[in-house]
């Protein structure tokens, strides 16, 4: 704690030149506002003077103050996040600057949505026990275009899992939550024979109150979706949230889990508590809790 509280220091003071920065711009954008009103009714030209003159200031400031920001998250992140994960587990790599790849998240089949817009960062990669896994956050997009007006809206923004689940398999099997958003459009899916899928009815009754299954081998299914592992689904679910999701495809398991906030992100108008800096231990924990009820 002591180490850690020494590198929270400079950022801190980082901290508060940002949002020092960030009051004095938009402070200053708000007379201008206030400057400008009053010569559009007076006419006079002192007051767009000054309106130009609070303007122009202000926008020194603001691009001040995103050039900061964007200092100060990414030396926290390469500082801070990066001894935090460490610190957890040493086998574990960090890079606030890379996603889980685009073709891995289409692999996995959980949003058929298409995708026209695809960012993500906060990539954490390693291994435990028997399980190589890698995950990140990410926010994927899709666009809707009326004539000249475009307007985007988020398929998927929270925290995507891929673990090697040690079996190959020869189906493709699909889980999701009986209140997740997606499921709607994967039904309408499911009308297409290119999908070649089924749901699956299973025996848990808790399970089936809280998940839907499709999959292009029955029995496969069932031989993954033991009744052991549908009761560890049902735990997991518990604990990250009813939206949860899940595909198995080739060796891979695939998990969406849904995460409120940012995964790394530091506080800017507020300090880091170690509150704040144990949310992302227990981000990673989370990622351990999938990994340990899997296997």
């Amino acid at each position: 704690q002591t180490e850690l509280a020494a590198q929270l220091l400079p950022f801190e003071n980082l901290r508060i030149k940002v949002t020092r920065s960030a009051f004095i711009g938009f402070g200053l954008a708000f007379l201008a506002i206030i400057f400008f009103a009053i010569a559009q009714t007076t006419g006079q030209t002192v007051f767009f003077v000054f309106f130009f003159i609070f303007l122009l200031t202000a926008i020194v400031f603001i691009v001040i103050y995103y050039n900061r920001r964007k200092d100060y998250i990414a030396g926290f992140k390469e500082n801070v996040v990066h001894s935090i994960i460490k610190f957890i587990d040493p086998n574990l790599n960090y890079n606030p600057y890379v996603h889980v790849n685009k073709n891995d998240y289409e692999k996995s089949g959980l949003f058929p949505k298409h995708t026209d817009r695809y960012n993500g960062d906060d990539y954490v990669e390693g291994w435990r026990d028997k399980t190589v896994f890698c995950f990140s956050e990410l926010h994927t997009e899709y666009k809707v275009s009326t004539g000249k007006s475009t307007t985007w809206h988020t398929i998927f923004k929270a925290l995507f899992f891929i673990g090697d689940f040690n079996k190959h398999f020869h189906g493709r099997t699909y889980v999701y939550s009986e209140n997740n958003p997606q499921l709607g459009f994967f039904t309408k899916m499911l009308n297409s024979f290119a999908w070649n899928l089924e749901k699956v009815k299973l025996e848990s009754v808790d399970f089936e109150d809280k998940f839907i299954v499709y999959s292009s081998d029955q029995v496969e299914a069932r031989y993954i979706l033991t009744p052991s592992f549908m009761e560890r689904l049902v735990k997991l679910q518990d604990l990250m949230g009813p939206e949860t999701s899940y595909s198995f495809v080739d060796t891979n398991i695939y998990v969406a889990v849904p995460i409120e906030n940012a995964l790394f992100e530091p506080s800017v108008f507020s300090p880091n508590s170690y509150a704040k800096l144990g949310d992302y231990y227990n981000t990673v924990h989370i990622i351990f809790d999938i990994i340990d009820e899997l296997n």
